[in-house]
């Protein structure tokens, strides 16, 4: 079939009509935006021309085709031309100079279009957007690299003065110096220029060793460049590597400005993935609700509390019935340079932050005492302490929901003092025991469940009853608080704005918020108002009794009659160098108060089977480390996270080992304060002999390792995986003159050529090791937990079917647990820390993904390059320094306190022969 000529022209008429009507020409509209080189083609081919590489005639050198041709056809239509070896050797320099400006030529468009992109199009182009910090100002990995590099306007953190000069809120915790760089980074940018132009020579001697290589394969093969000389990638390597040694600003080359650029991209994408994941997961990173972060502790009985309300209200009754002394309660606040001392009296209405407002939000110290601006001026806020002192610790007052339990503590001691009960009990025991004549005991009577007659002194079951009464109510207040304080959204859990301002570099920050909430919590929980003083006759009686009579037994160490080796001595001889004032109302006091004491000792005030010290030095050491139903209830924390969990039981143990050695430290000097502290076990501490001591070494030592090793693993391993980055820039910085030598190649296919090709891989870890290792902290927290709740699963019954030993004791709720044998207790201890040992296997193998996830990840893209730092691991040597410094400082403190005691028990010896 034939096709006529006019029908072809009429279709392509038609074609153009309906182009030109329906077509909008977008494309053309765009190519005609595309840079026209034609004329460069032109002028080249005449040169080209004159040195004989195209012949005269030749459509390139047609002035009427100028836009038709490009470079490209040029070069190649000259490349066809080339022969005769050396003879043309002119045509062949020519040549290669057009061919490597056409290469410079083609990257300087590529660096035009690479700035315009990191610029102006970041906020149009929502993919650019992944690659830009949101916040770079206090970005962690901003402002080390900052501090690293000190390159002006470039990563824009705080420690750049002109950033931190135009957002001084923002950068209100940053210092940046006046100089940017400083001395430090302007040396450092010394040396990298110095060392870059060092390298530049040697590519420079490389390039002219090539091109004396050609020219003699030129010469001996008759192929043009020589046989190597093949591949078109070959002057496109040999540009690349001068142009990434060109020094540019600030002593830094192109090589490294592209690795600083490319971290700066991988940050920025690590960063912003965190905020999304941040933003999906809700207030905090794990999903999780309150009850899910806050462990619940065991709440401790408040038997030594009772007591000392037993002593100091009888105190308060005696010298009102024997002296007419009106004792009170005041808080005292002492002088210091920021605040004038004072006090204010304890009334019924006064409130918990009654008592924050007067004491400037520091601990409450609590004088049971005798005002008088003239006759006790020699006391802190002339408040004689009479009757006792008792301080209430408010170390964590200002974490969200902490302060309530602190006030529930001010508000049951405000009750005590204030208690009818209490206060009719010290009035009986005043009149019956010691003023027995006075008027003002006619109208005593005892108070509901004396459980004796009138007249004599109170029975057992007015113990019990007391104690039950305000062990219940104690109990319910703090009860409530802590469920309401794990079922209440709470701002200590929040993941804090600072800590995202940090960026990817902050990811490790917020789990030590969960640890140090915890750790507040059972310090607040297990930090009872402490009786730091006994009424001061006691205490007067106590420290001379500790000096004639060092082994008087609990009941007999405020009795106003010792031993010594001149035979049976009274006390009142002792009592004129007190500071009391009468001494004979003073004699009769301290008489009293010793008969209460005893009473108190023996009949208790508690309703739970005694617990004094044993003839067993192995049970004695578990009950005071464990208590007498556990530490901890495992199976009522059963949905806690792990690190919550954990550091609250490493946390109850620390306190208790810490208690123990303070004991062993001060036993001779401080009897009064074990007895206060302590209760009836404070007798047991004596009975706890050196070799006992390495019982609490292992206690503390398996406290630090759980509180404060175990919960930072997170932030540890991931604030040392975001040093690494750091590392590898700096690695990568020093490196990227040798990878620039490394594309000298003649051979071989592809831009990177046979050499380079692994230094892309790196530049690529920069990119991608941020966000990796957000990914290695996902995961390693995600195994630690499923792990750690497997194990919770099945260690019991591993320890039931290896010793017999029922795990659920430890928070059994059962009276009195370790009363039966010795063995129980050791299993419990011993078991407990095979626990945490496993526990800390766990954490280990689990929290190493931070560092595995970007050191090895990069295999699946074929590649097995591995910066200089990935091989060490200075977390785990730093845990096994951690606990082996505790371990020795601990068996340091418990030979302290052994040398301390063995020289006071030498002094009292001495002075009692004397």
């Amino acid at each position: 079939m034939t096709v006529s000529s006019s029908h072809i022209t009429l279709t392509s008429a038609a074609k153009s009509f309906a182009g030109y009507t329906l077509l909008p020409g977008f494309w053309s509209r765009l190519t005609e935006f595309a840079p026209r080189f034609g004329m460069i083609a032109y002028y080249m081919a005449l040169i080209f021309e004159m040195i004989k590489l195209l012949p005269k005639g030749h459509a390139l050198l047609n002035p009427a085709h100028i836009n038709k041709y490009r470079i490209r056809d040029v070069l190649g239509a000259a490349a066809n031309n080339l022969h005769g070896g050396l003879k043309n050797i002119d045509q062949y320099i020519v040549f290669g100079m057009f061919l490597i400006g056409t290469v410079i030529l083609v990257l300087q468009f590529a660096i035009i279009a690479f700035v315009i992109l990191s610029t102006t199009a970041q906020a149009a182009v929502p993919f650019i957007g992944m690659f830009v910090t949101v916040d770079p100002r206090t970005d962690m990995a901003h402002l080390m690299l900052d501090k690293v590099f000190g390159i002006p306007d470039f990563f824009n953190s705080c420690f750049d003065p002109a950033i931190k000069a135009a957002n001084a809120a923002a950068c209100t915790n940053y210092f940046a110096g006046t100089d940017f760089p400083n001395s430090f980074q302007t040396g450092l940018q010394a040396l990298f220029r110095f060392y870059s132009m060092g390298m530049l020579a040697v590519a420079g001697f490389v390039v002219f060793y090539y091109i004396i290589a050609m020219i003699l394969e030129t010469v001996n093969t008759g192929v043009p460049f020589g046989k190597r000389f093949q591949s078109i990638f070959t002057p496109i390597r040999l540009v690349m590597a001068i142009v990434l040694l060109l020094p540019l600003s600030f002593g830094y080359n192109t090589g490294q400005y592209i690795i600083l650029q490319a971290a700066k991209w991988g940050s920025a994408l690590a960063t912003n993935s965190w905020l999304m994941f941040n933003n999906a997961v809700g207030d905090n990173p794990m999903g999780m609700e309150p009850r899910e972060l806050v462990a619940a502790p065991k709440v401790d009985d408040i038997d030594r509390i009772v007591n000392f309300f037993y002593l100091a209200q009888s105190c308060k009754a005696a010298y009102k019935i024997g002296g007419n002394v009106d004792i009170k309660a005041y808080m005292v606040r002492s002088a210091s340079p920021a605040a004038a001392a004072g006090i204010t009296e304890i009334a019924a209405g006064t409130t918990f932050s009654d008592a924050m407002a007067f004491t400037r939000n520091s601990d409450i110290k609590i004088v049971f005492g005798e005002y008088s601006a003239t006759e006790h001026s020699n006391y802190p806020a002339n408040v004689k302490p009479l009757c006792g002192v008792m301080v209430i610790s408010t170390h964590s007052r200002n974490i969200p929901g902490i302060s309530n339990l602190y006030s529930i503590y001010f508000n049951n001691i405000r009750d005590m003092w204030h208690n009818p009960q209490l206060e009719l009990y010290g009035s009986n025991m005043a009149c019956i025991l010691k003023f027995q004549g006075k008027t003002s005991c006619a109208a005593v009577v005892p108070p509901g469940n004396w459980d004796a007659s009138i007249g004599e002194i109170a029975g057992t079951n007015f113990y019990i009853t007391m104690r039950q009464t305000l062990q219940a109510t104690f109990l319910a207040q703090m009860n409530a608080e802590i469920t309401n304080l794990r079922s209440s959204t709470n701002a200590g859990f929040t993941m804090d704005p600072k800590i995202l301002s940090a960026g990817w570099g902050g990811g490790g920050l917020w789990f030590d918020k969960v640890v140090s909430f915890n750790g507040a919590f059972v310090d607040a929980v297990m930090n009872l108002p402490n009786p730091v003083q006994f009424p001061m006759v006691m205490e007067h009686v106590g420290k001379k009794k500790s000096q004639l009579e060092p082994n008087a037994p609990a009941t007999g160490k405020y009795s106003m009659t010792t031993k010594s080796l001149k035979g049976q001595d009274d006390m009142s001889r002792h009592m004129s160098d007190g500071g009391f004032g009468n001494g004979t109302i003073s004699y009769e006091i301290a008489e009293f108060l010793s008969n209460v004491y005893k009473y108190v000792y023996e009949f208790g005030a508690t309703n739970k089977p005694k617990t004094g010290s044993t003839d067993n030095s192995i049970r004695n050491m578990i009950k005071l480390l464990f208590g007498e139903t556990g530490l901890f209830d495992f199976r009522a924390n059963s949905e806690v996270f792990p690190l919550a969990k954990l550091a609250m039981l490493g946390r109850e143990i620390l306190n208790k080992t810490v208690v123990m050695l303070g004991s062993n430290l001060l036993m001779s000097g401080a009897n009064s304060m074990i007895g206060a502290d302590l209760g009836p076990l404070g007798e047991a501490v004596k009975n706890i002999g050196p070799g006992m001591r390495s019982f609490a070494i292992i206690g503390i030592t398996l406290g630090v390792l759980l509180y404060y090793v175990l919960p930072l693993m997170p932030f540890i391993y991931f604030f040392f995986a975001v040093g690494r980055w750091v590392k590898s820039i700096f690695e990568a910085m020093v490196a990227i003159p040798l990878w620039a030598l490394a594309h000298l190649r003649l051979g071989g296919e592809g831009i990177p050529g046979p050499a380079a090709g692994q230094g892309y891989f790196l530049i690529l870890e920069i990119f991608l090791r941020p966000i990796l290792t957000l990914f290695g902290l996902l995961a390693s927290i995600g195994s630690f937990m499923a792990l750690s709740f497997g194990l919770d699963s099945v260690f019991n019954l591993a320890v039931m079917n290896a010793g017999g030993f029922d795990m659920t004791t430890l928070s059994g709720g059962g009276v009195d647990t370790y009363a039966n044998s010795a063995r129980d207790g050791v299993d419990a201890l011993f078991y407990t820390v095979l626990y945490a040992i496993l526990v800390y296997m766990i954490s280990t193998s689990s929290f190493k993904l931070i560092d595995l996830f970007p050191n090895a990840i990069m295999r699946w893209g074929g590649s097995n390059t591995a910066g200089f730092n990935d091989q060490t691991d200075p977390i785990g040597m730093m845990e096994y320094n951690m606990v082996y410094k505790v371990d020795a400082l601990a068996r340091e403190v418990s030979d302290t306190g052994q040398n301390f005691d063995d020289a006071t028990r030498t002094r009292a010896t001495t002075r009692g022969n004397g």
